[in-house]
């Protein structure tokens, strides 16, 4: 599983990762995980998973996350609302392939 040096999770383990049962409260509590890093870390990260396929699976965790980016790592309203758009057309493009 992909983490980083300090032992967090990255934005790829998240995607890769099984989520426990109950789903939701599993993929949270993960992405919190993830948004305890750098924010600019973080960005990045997100940066290299959506230059690749994004699934429909894949795109409701990194939504999750873009809230959890929000609400914990500061990350501003007008940029949340650019990733949200950025994942969004990452799935479309995944779609039409």
């Amino acid at each position: 599983m992909h983490q980083s040096t300090t032992g967090r999770l990255t934005v790829r383990a998240l995607l890769d990762k099984e989520l426990r049962v109950p789903r939701v409260p599993s993929l949270e509590s993960d992405c919190v995980q993830v948004a305890a890093r750098p924010l600019a870390r973080t960005l990045a990260d997100l940066d290299a998973v959506l230059a690749e396929p994004v699934s429909g699976e894949a795109g409701w965790r990194l939504q999750v996350l873009v809230s959890a980016l929000y609400h914990h790592a500061g990350a501003s309203l007008p940029l949340t609302e650019e990733l949200r758009a950025r994942i969004q057309a990452a799935q479309a493009a995944t779609a039409k392939e």
